[in-house]
């Protein structure tokens, strides 16, 4: 039986949806208020093989799309090998540049495997790396990523990595107390485009973010 919603789109862009695990529980993340976007109901009870990814990518195609983008409401790596397999699937229908939104942890997932080399290797043209923080300490109290306090430099070493094979954008969502400018000069001094995202769930999230960054 196949699994819904591995896959789903908005105007001409087609979504991949590998996985609902992650490995940061983020404050302001939108599974904190909902459970998908778009009108799709994007919760898995579980990752989908590669083989279930692909098929769906198939029975979901049109040529009518300009762009793929891996994107769920989980970690895309932590489900590799699904992700890497809808690379694969989305270029050998159409030269079209795929994309990935990632926390950019996959150095700590997979320190055996090269995992920027691999995504360039299945076709990624683009990959954007969610830093929400100039500095460790902010990633930390922000993200609470379950590998601790190694996270940060490790996914500013993954995203350096990345930038051999492909382009790479720095992301942070806007919220109250984060200081953006330092966030964009981490990019830069990296070499990397930068992006900032605007929050849209509740306010009193918000205030919460407030409170722990402002005090």
């Amino acid at each position: 039986m196949s699994i819904p919603n591995l896959t789903y789109w908005r105007g001409r862009t087609l979504y991949v949806n590998p996985s609902y695990r992650c490995t940061n529980r983020c404050m302001f993340c939108i599974r904190n208020y909902d459970n998908g976007v778009f009108g799709f109901d994007l919760s898995l009870d579980r990752d989908p093989a590669p083989e279930e990814l692909m098929e769906a990518i198939r029975r979901t195609w049109k040529t009518g799309f300009v762009e793929a983008a891996i994107v769920g409401l989980g970690e895309p790596l932590l489900n590799l090998d699904g992700t890497l397999a809808s690379v694969r699937q989305v270029k050998s229908l159409a030269s079209i540049p795929v994309r990935i939104n990632t926390n950019g942890e996959a150095l700590l997932m997979y320190p055996r495997r090269d995992v920027p080399r691999e995504l360039a290797l299945a076709g990624m043209n683009h990959v954007q790396v969610s830093i929400n923080a100039p500095d460790s300490q902010t990633y930390v109290k922000l993200c609470k990523p379950s590998f601790g306090e190694k996270t940060y430099a490790s996914m500013l070493r993954f995203a350096e990595r990345c930038l051999k094979y492909m382009t790479v954008e720095l992301s942070v969502v806007r919220v109250p107390g984060l200081d953006i400018e330092a966030c964009r000069r981490v990019a830069e001094r990296i070499g990397a485009q930068f992006k900032v995202r605007e929050y849209r769930g509740p306010p009193e999230l918000l205030d919460a973010i407030a409170s722990l960054l402002v005090g």
